[in-house]
């Protein structure tokens, strides 16, 4: 071959490497096509694994499911009730006992700023360990609601009162509605900040102290709120829907624990916690200043003491579930080795051919074939054993034995 063309074809191969190369397609040393990983991917060419979903491996699935389930069930469960959680509802106890809906309201306005202030009482059931949280829940309440959630101004919140509350805080905007009165925090949510208040002592003994000074989220002293100075907030008695607060507001924890709104109907909210134990059979008095009008809704309102675990508050409901769902798991793998390893309910082997349909009439015509060759063998022999008038015989008889053997082979498939 003249040189000129083998630098012709050198050029047209090292062009033609190059370019499928560059495409993503090259070939291996003995010339079959192979792909990189972004050409498998774009060609459906990766290799995949599409396990069989057989009995055994069904019975193992649920089997190791089972005993997960039932191992994290069992630790979860325990902590849960090693929690002691006391709640003691008061907002229809002392003076509001015995008083219809409106006297409620009533007294509550009559009050005032003090409340309706009594005493209620609580056994302790069993020993309760520090840190015992102490929260507040308010029936019925439905913070979760799209409205109430969404009215509050968070840039005033963090940078300060030098801007317009915006439209969502509305009617919470301007105190009493005068547009040079701005209120800061605005909106539905901090309007409505609770006022109840608790004091807490043994009976015959010294009072407990509730530390509230770190209830709320770090985070939110530190991104959402700035040190602002509430303006305006509540401090008409007319006007007003709850507390107010003189702090700035990355400093009150009660303020901003209230501004995270609960998902459930009854809100459930940290007032603080007490750092000494309480012994099995101590009564605990709880002194309630009573201000926060819940009755225009019928609501009910509790005080709840509660000792911690390493799966949070008391929760019988989720290990109850893992250990019911790893119970299930474990019934069925049970009822996957009684019903095809024992054969109780699955007779025939996995996989089996022979149990297609269109091979099982296959195999039925066959076995008819069979007969009537073996008839029709059986019908010769006898005619050379008997003689001319035996195999006429035997002859007439054949096409009786020919038609009758399909039907019985396919009635015995």
């Amino acid at each position: 071959m003249p040189r000129s063309e083998l630098s012709v074809e050198a050029s047209e191969t090292s062009y033609t490497t190059a370019d499928t190369a560059a495409s993503g397609v090259v070939k291996d040393k003995n010339g079959r096509k192979t792909y990189k990983w972004h050409k498998k991917f774009a060609y459906q060419k990766f290799q995949g694994w599409r396990p069989i979903l057989t009995p055994h491996n069904a019975e193992l699935f649920f089997i190791a499911f089972g005993v997960l389930l039932i191992a994290l069930g069992v630790p979860v469960l325990i902590a849960s009730l090693n929690v002691v959680e006391v709640k003691v509802p008061y907002a229809f106890k002392g003076e509001m006992a015995t008083l219809s809906v409106e006297a409620r309201q009533q007294k509550l306005w009559e009050a005032g700023d003090a409340g309706v202030v009594y005493d209620v009482r609580v056994t302790v059931p069993k020993r309760m360990q520090p840190p015992i949280w102490v929260a507040y829940e308010l029936g019925t309440y439905f913070q979760n609601f799209r409205r109430y959630v969404r009215s509050y101004d968070p840039a005033r919140m963090h940078d300060g009162n030098g801007t317009t509350p915006i439209s969502a805080c509305a009617p919470f905007q301007y105190l009493g509605g005068d547009a040079s009165l701005p209120i800061n925090p605005c909106g539905q949510i901090a309007q409505s900040l609770f006022n109840d208040t608790f004091t807490f002592g043994l009976v015959g003994g010294a009072a407990l102290a509730v530390d509230s000074s770190s209830i709320a989220w770090p985070s939110d002293g530190e991104d959402l709120y700035g040190a602002v100075p509430a303006e305006n907030f509540n401090s008409d008695p007319a006007l007003r829907g709850g507390a107010t607060t003189t702090q700035l507001l990355n400093e009150d924890q009660r303020w901003m624990v209230w501004m995270r709104p609960h998902s459930k109907v009854a809100v459930q909210k940290l007032y603080g916690r007490i750092d000494v134990p309480l012994e099995a059979g101590q009564e605990v008095v709880i002194s309630v200043a009573n201000r926060y009008n819940s009755y225009a809704y019928n609501g009910a309102k509790a005080v709840i003491l509660t000792t911690n675990s390493w799966v949070g508050g008391r929760n019988v409901f989720l290990g109850a579930l893992y250990l019911a769902t790893g119970g299930v798991c474990l019934a069925l793998a049970l009822f996957f080795f009684f019903g095809y390893d024992l054969g109780w309910i699955w007779k025939r082997r996995y996989g089996d051919l022979a149990n297609v349909s269109w091979l099982r009439q296959h195999a039925a015509e066959l076995h008819a074939q069979q007969q009537f060759a073996a008839a029709g063998s059986i019908g010769s022999g006898g005619a050379s054993a008997n003689g001319d008038g035996a195999a006429q015989d035997a002859e007439g008889s054949l096409p009786v034995v020919a038609a009758a053997a399909p039907e019985a082979a396919l009635q015995k498939n």
